[in-house]
């Protein structure tokens, strides 16, 4: 139940949102001026999400025996429903903050669509910890 009104409104928000082309810093809220914009909140939650990858010992498995880590992940997604329900989750929610990374890089004055696209791609290549990193190195908003 709770998944379907979740994501399910997740998808109906992405499939009938009007992108904004561009947003003045002053138009911002607190939290989003102070905090979501702020790069020292950005590199302190990319430094927390990383270390789930050590704490968990899933960044060191995948360096060093990436085969096994891998085969005890599709163990665990095959023979227990939660954690099949929470790949997918997390799956979703990785692939739609990616699509929304080129929008954002535009807002910022990246122009180069192919640049934005990669960029997004890129975020996907370390699940979460990707888009923290995004969040750390994009430009900042324009003040005029």
């Amino acid at each position: 139940g709770s998944a379907a009104a979740g994501y399910g409104s997740l998808g109906l928000m992405m499939t009938t949102r009007t992108p904004v082309p561009t947003v003045e810093i002053e138009d911002l809220g607190w939290f989003t001026k102070n905090v979501l914009e702020n790069k020292i909140f950005n590199w302190l939650l990319f430094a927390a999400l990383l270390n789930t990858y050590i704490l968990s010992g899933s960044g060191l498995g995948l360096l060093t025996d990436a085969g096994t880590t891998l085969s005890d992940f599709q163990e665990l997604i095959s023979g227990s429903a939660l954690g099949l329900v929470s790949t997918l989750d997390l799956t979703i929610l990785c692939l739609t903050g990616a699509s929304l990374v080129p929008e954002d890089l535009e807002r910022r004055g990246v122009t180069d669509r192919t640049k934005a696209n990669a960029i997004a791609a890129s975020t996907l290549l370390l699940p979460v910890v990707g888009l923290a990193l995004y969040s750390a190195l994009r430009p900042s908003l324009e003040q005029d």
